[in-house]
């Protein structure tokens, strides 16, 4: 069975997820506990990054590889347009969106999360195995500073995340101005990227109980200031019609197994997610 090792509130593994049920293929889900996953992702692939999918014995690592090898596979309900200058567009769009929304959001996120260790663990141990929390009782203090400083989390970096952020939600807005889709007349790989990575900022379908308890006070107050902005609505509408199944429909979930043979490491890796 195809399986994607993934943390379960990953934006990137959303992209992944996303990208799977779109196309019908059959998966099933490891979530692993952040931290710790290293063990696993670092016996499967170059880099301790997920998403990660294991398919037909073919070891795939970063969001956007996983999309592309899936359009190469399963050719039916493409997501990269087939026209070359629209395709060029949808990977520009992906890129640019990878990089000031999904590590931005990121990064402005936890740098208002992590100081709260209840509201940071329901976030870090969504769907992870039983055993995430009471390792969490230990090791948290330890994962904490490993990504404040993996991904360099601090006053200066959050403020400058948030500019860069609000930009690109405001050339989301203006190119939603007037059409339906970033890239021609389909739903595309630019339009699953913006949707999925903003995702845990939007919250579609979530109750507002739900996010007035999850988000820290700036991020729900942000959260508050733009839902009336046309790039908010728009992931919503296309959650809803876009969006084939909740993200964990069609799958299972896998906690435990042996791992597959690891890919033959690369000399060169990328630093996509």
């Amino acid at each position: 069975m195809n399986t994607l090792y993934q943390f379960q509130f990953s934006h990137y593994c959303e992209k992944a997820r996303w990208a799977l049920d779109h196309k019908g293929v059959p998966y099933v889900c490891r979530n692993l506990v952040p931290g710790p996953h290293k063990k696993v992702t670092r016996a499967l692939a170059p880099r301790s990054c997920v998403p990660i999918l294991v398919i037909d014995g073919t070891i795939l690592q970063d969001s956007t590889a996983i999309i592309t090898a899936l359009d190469e596979r399963f050719p039916d309900r493409r997501l990269t347009p087939r026209a070359a200058p629209e395709a060029q567009d949808a990977l520009a769009w992906e890129e640019y969106l990878d990089e000031e929304v999904g590590v931005t959001l990121r990064q402005w996120f936890y740098f208002h999360t992590l100081p709260d260790r209840e509201r940071a663990l329901r976030f870090l141990l969504d769907g992870a195995p039983w055993y995430g929390r009471p390792l969490y009782a230990v090791i948290f203090p330890k994962v904490r500073a490993a990504m404040v400083d993996l991904m360099q989390i601090n006053a200066a970096s959050a403020c400058q995340s948030e500019e860069r952020l609000r930009a690109g939600l405001a050339r989301l807005d203006a190119t939603l101005r007037d059409r339906r889709f970033l890239v021609g007349n389909n739903f595309s790989r630019a339009d699953l990227t913006a949707c999925a990575l903003l995702s845990p900022f939007v919250a579609p379908g979530r109750p507002e109980a739900d996010i007035a308890s999850a988000f820290p006070a700036p991020v729900r107050a942000m959260h508050d200031e733009m839902r009336d902005r046309r790039f908010f609505r728009w992931v919503t509408i296309t959650y809803q019609a876009c969006r084939r199944g909740a993200p964990a429909t069609g799958t299972r979930v896998a906690q435990g197994g042996r791992l597959p043979p690891a890919a033959p490491r690369p000399r060169s890796t990328s630093t996509g997610a």
